[in-house]
């Protein structure tokens, strides 16, 4: 079996000095350059010069009709703005605004005062907040708030008792319907 060359310590001394010699020259050529302004790809260049020099004459041009500035339409441009297919009911929905504006007396606790203060913006945002969305919203943004939108058009207020032990028949008095099934299965248990 062959001895390794590089297994004793005078070569592996010479090489470990030509990794540094090669390193530390990269490192000088690098720092000259650095300075020096660099050269620019000529491939822009060349490819000017192709589109140059296969320029058609002007002779070409001359044979050319010439283009006439202004198209002339017979059609009537379309308004890309306008909505498309909906009539104006659906454009006047879509344009009302979501939330509804706060009454004149909300409006005016905004400008009272600081937040700091627990007044001002403070006061305005509690007040905005105990309003129930059916007066702040002209129709639900939410699809979560389809089912319970305009509860109160449904039950009254005066119905809802408070239960004995804590639980209301809210979701059985509205959502079930009225075919008799449900007071049937709660006479069986």
């Amino acid at each position: 079996m062959a001895r390794n060359p590089y297994a004793n310590t005078q070569m592996q001394n010479f090489w470990k000095e030509t990794v540094e010699k090669e390193a530390s020259a990269r490192l000088q050529s690098f720092a000259k350059m650095r300075c020096q302004e660099r050269s620019k790809p000529r491939q822009l260049e060349v490819f000017r010069k192709r589109i140059e020099d296969n320029k058609p004459s002007d002779t070409v041009f001359e044979k050319l009709p010439p283009i006439q500035t202004e198209a002339n339409f017979s059609r009537k441009k379309a308004d890309l703005n306008a909505p498309l297919g909906l009539d104006a009911v659906t454009t006047a929905v879509l344009e009302a605004p979501e939330m509804r504006a706060p009454s004149p007396m909300v409006l005016k606790s905004l400008y009272d005062g600081f937040t700091k203060e627990e007044k001002g913006r403070y006061i305005y945002l509690k007040q905005r907040h105990q309003t129930i969305p059916e007066v702040k919203f002209a129709f639900p943004t939410l699809s979560s708030w389809e089912y319970g939108w305009r509860l109160g058009d449904v039950i009254k207020k005066e119905d809802i008792k408070k239960p004995k032990f804590g639980r209301t028949k809210i979701v059985e008095d509205t959502f079930y319907t009225r075919n008799g099934l449900m007071s049937e299965y709660n006479r069986v248990h």
